[in-house]
C-alpha cells in the first residue's frame, strides 16, 4: 500500500468525481435535522438578574468585628479565597444539594422528571439550570423547562430560596455579634467600676494629690492608644472564636496592633518608662501612681463607649430586615425557546455530513488508484473490509 503514491491530483479527481454524493447528502441530512427539529419538543428558559447591595457599610470602628463574623455579601461577608466574589459563592449555593432539593420537592420534579431517586433528580435539577456571572458581577439564574410558566416559577423560587437562606446567615451572623457584644460589654463595665473606685479610693486616701495639664493631657494620650489596642484585641478576639483564620480584615488588624505597640513602646521609652510621656524622676511616688490609676480608668472608659456603641449598632442590626440580594429582574414566562436551535441543528448537521463525504470520497479514490495499480494490496484491503 506504500508503494502507491496518492497526489493531491489523485484527491481532487477523486472528489469531482464524486461532487454530487459530496454536495447532496449532507444537504439532504441537514435538511432532514431542521424537519426533526420541528418534531422536537420545545424548551424554554426564564431568567433572572441579582447582584450584591451597595452600602455604605459600617464604622470602622468596628468594620473589622463584622467583616469577619457578619453575612454574606451584606455589611460584612464571609472569609472568600482570592478571587472569589459574594456573586461566586451564590452560583455555587444555587447549584447546592440543599437548594436543590427544596426546589425538587416544592415542584415535585421527581414525579415530573419521572426519577425515582433524589440522587437522579438532583442531576435532572443541574442540567435544566442556568447559571452565569458577568464580569460587572450580575448574577443570572436560569431554569428550562418545556412549560414557559413553570421555568419562570422555579426561577423565582431559587431567587427567593437564596435570599431567605442569605436573610437567615445575617440574622444568626448579627445575632452571634451582639451576644458576644454584650458579654463582652458587661465584663468592660465591671473593669470599669474598678478602675473608677481604685482612683477614687486613692484620691480618698490622698487628696492632695492632683496632675499638671500637661501630664494629664499627656495620660490621656496614651490612655487611648491603649484603649485603641485593647479594643483591636476584642476584635481579633472575637474573629478567632467565629473560627475566622485569614481574612483581609483580620490581616488589617493584626498590622494596627502592631503600630500602635510600637507608638506606646516609643511613648514609653521617652518618658523612661513612665508611661507619661514625660520623665519619672520630675514626680513624686504618689503623683506617678495617681496617673497611672488615672490612665487604667481612662482606659476602661474609652473601651467601654466604644464597646456600648458598637454593642447597640449591632442590635440595631440583628432586628433589621436586611435585603441581600438586588433583584434586578425576576422571571417571566419567555415567549422565545431556548432549544431545540434547528437552524443550528441543519448547519452543524450539513458540515459534519460534509466532512465524512469529503473523507469517504477521498478514501473511495484511494481504492480506485490501488486497485489499478497494486492489485495484491487492493486485494488484502477488501478481505480485511469484508471482515
Amino acid at each position: 500500500m506504500g508503494k502507491v503514491e496518492y497526489t493531491i491530483f489523485d484527491a481532487l479527481e477523486a472528489l469531482l468525481h464524486r461532487w454530487k454524493s459530496i454536495i447532496f447528502i449532507p444537504l439532504l441530512m441537514g435538511i432532514l435535522a431542521v424537519g426533526i427539529g420541528f418534531l422536537l419538543p420545545k424548551w424554554y428558559r426564564a431568567e433572572a438578574q441579582v447582584m450584591p447591595p451597595y452600602s455604605a457599610g459600617t464604622s470602622s470602628a468596628i468594620s473589622g468585628l463584622l467583616g469577619g463574623i457578619m453575612g454574606i455579601g451584606g455589611e460584612g461577608s464571609f472569609t472568600l479565597p482570592m478571587m472569589i466574589t459574594p456573586v461566586d459563592l451564590w452560583g455555587a449555593m444555587v447549584k447546592s444539594p440543599g437548594i436543590a432539593d427544596s426546589i425538587i420537592e416544592e415542584f415535585n420534579l421527581m414525579e415530573r422528571y419521572h426519577k425515582k431517586q433524589i440522587v437522579r433528580a438532583r442531576k435532572a435539577y443541574l442540567n435544566n439550570l442556568y447559571v452565569d456571572i458577568s464580569g460587572e458581577g450580575i448574577l443570572t439564574i436560569g431554569y428550562e423547562d418545556k412549560d414557559p410558566k413553570f421555568s419562570a416559577d422555579v426561577t423565582n423560587a431559587i431567587v427567593n430560596l437564596l435570599d431567605r437562606i442569605l436573610q437567615r446567615v445575617h440574622t444568626t451572623a448579627a445575632s452571634r455579634t451582639r451576644k458576644f457584644l454584650e458579654e463582652r460589654l458587661k465584663k468592660s463595665e465591671q473593669e470599669l467600676k474598678s478602675a473608677e473606685n481604685a482612683l477614687l479610693a486613692f484620691q480618698q486616701a490622698n487628696k492632695a494629690v492632683s496632675l499638671e495639664d500637661q501630664a494629664k493631657v499627656a495620660v490621656e494620650n496614651i490612655a487611648q492608644l491603649y484603649a485603641q489596642l485593647s479594643f483591636i484585641e476584642i476584635q481579633l478576639g472575637a474573629m478567632e472564636n467565629a473560627g475566622v483564620q485569614f481574612s483581609p480584615e483580620k490581616s488589617q488588624l493584626e498590622a494596627q496592633e502592631k503600630e500602635f505597640r510600637r507608638k506606646i513602646k516609643q511613648l514609653e521609652q521617652k518618658g523612661d518608662a513612665s508611661m507619661l510621656g514625660i520623665p519619672i524622676k520630675n514626680y513624686p511616688d504618689l503623683i506617678l501612681e495617681y496617673a497611672r490609676l488615672y490612665r487604667d480608668a481612662k482606659i476602661e472608659e474609652i473601651v467601654y463607649e466604644m464597646l456600648r456603641q458598637q454593642y447597640e449598632q449591632a442590635r440595631i442590626e440583628e432586628q433589621r430586615n436586611t435585603q441581600n440580594l438586588h433583584i434586578l429582574a425576576r422571571a417571566i414566562p419567555p415567549d422565545k425557546k431556548i432549544r431545540p436551535k434547528k437552524a443550528l441543528m441543519g448547519i452543524a448537521t450539513t458540515i459534519g455530513v460534509g466532512a465524512i463525504m469529503i473523507l469517504w470520497a477521498l478514501w473511495r479514490g484511494y481504492l480506485e488508484l490501488l486497485r489499478k495499480k497494486d492489485p495484491e494490496h487492493y486485494s488484502k484491503i477488501k478481505k480485511l473490509w469484508r471482515k
